[in-house]
């Protein structure tokens, strides 16, 4: 891949960095990721840059990733109209949204690839702030992360799409990972076959398909994104393509198969447990302190 001086493909390549090819990372962004190259620093594409780990992952977030403050629970249906975007999306009550920002009359939160964030009155939203990980008590939430899912009936394979995220959904809320253990999606959710519960529905491997647990891979990619801005240790995953998919930016999906896994090792001294809540195309993980 070409690094450039500045983050814009007009700029001058100041090298080129082989496939495979550790690098140190500065700042990973929706379309640039800032990495050391010789004696100074260079930019290359993100969809090019897989596997970030932060070196110490209790020094914060992922270096250029967004850190949300708190969930949204939505007490009656609102909706929000993206910039240049010709009809307003609705989310229905009963749905949380995981929120970047926030104050006395506004939130702010992202919408799947869009490069800012949507800002949407405060009214009809109740707010849960996070509690960070070394002052959290057994039941205090520690972080959530929504993305966005089409509800069409119409579209072809839909129906078993909304099917998958529902039962892999399901199947996550209430699983605990303890101190120093690794989870695995695919122990809880895989193997993806009729015989395991999954419909047909359209998946990403580089193109549009159908297979059985299509939808799946963005359950756990909401997943993957707590992962990205708490403590642990991401010990395996998988992009979809280098351009990633359409409801996270490009360099931020994780994806899963009967062949390829998410995995994480906690590495807080005490258990997490998951959960997720799925509705009307907002779908919402969550990561609590356990009780035990």
């Amino acid at each position: 891949m070409d690094v450039y001086k500045y983050g814009d493909q007009n700029a001058a390549v100041i090298g080129r960095v082989e496939k495979n090819t550790r690098v140190d990372v500065y700042k990973k962004g929706r379309t640039w990721t800032r990495i050391a190259y010789e004696n100074g620093s260079g930019y290359v594409l993100t969809k090019f840059v897989e596997m970030v780990q932060r070196k110490n992952p209790f020094d914060g977030p992922m270096p250029g990733t967004s850190r949300h403050v708190a969930v949204a629970y939505v007490n009656e249906n609102v909706s929000f109209l993206p910039e240049g975007y010709r009809y307003p999306i609705r989310v229905s009550k009963g749905s949380w949204l995981s929120i970047h920002t926030f104050s006395d009359k506004k939130v702010s939160f992202p919408y799947r690839r869009e490069p800012e964030d949507v800002i949407m009155s405060s009214a009809n939203l109740t707010l849960t702030p996070f509690v960070e990980w070394q002052n959290a008590e057994p039941g205090d939430l520690l972080y959530a992360f929504t993305t966005f899912y089409s509800t069409s009936t119409s579209k072809e394979g839909n129906i078993g799409r909304l099917y998958n995220i529902a039962l892999a959904s399901d199947r996550l809320t209430g699983i605990i990972v303890k101190p120093d253990e690794v989870f695995s999606f695919n122990e809880i959710c895989g193997p993806y076959t009729a015989e395991n519960g999954y419909k047909e529905a359209p998946i990403l491997a580089g193109e549009s398909k159908m297979g059985f647990g299509g939808g799946v891979c963005q359950v756990c990619s909401t997943i993957y994104n707590i992962v990205l801005r708490i403590p642990a240790v991401i010990v395996d995953m998988n992009w979809h393509a280098q351009a990633g998919t359409a409801y996270l930016p490009a360099g931020f999906d994780a994806t899963v198969s009967n062949t390829k896994d998410m995995q994480f090792r906690n590495v807080l001294p005490y258990s997490i447990r998951i959960e997720f809540h799925s509705l009307d195309g907002v779908m919402t993980a969550f990561f609590f302190r356990a009780d035990s």
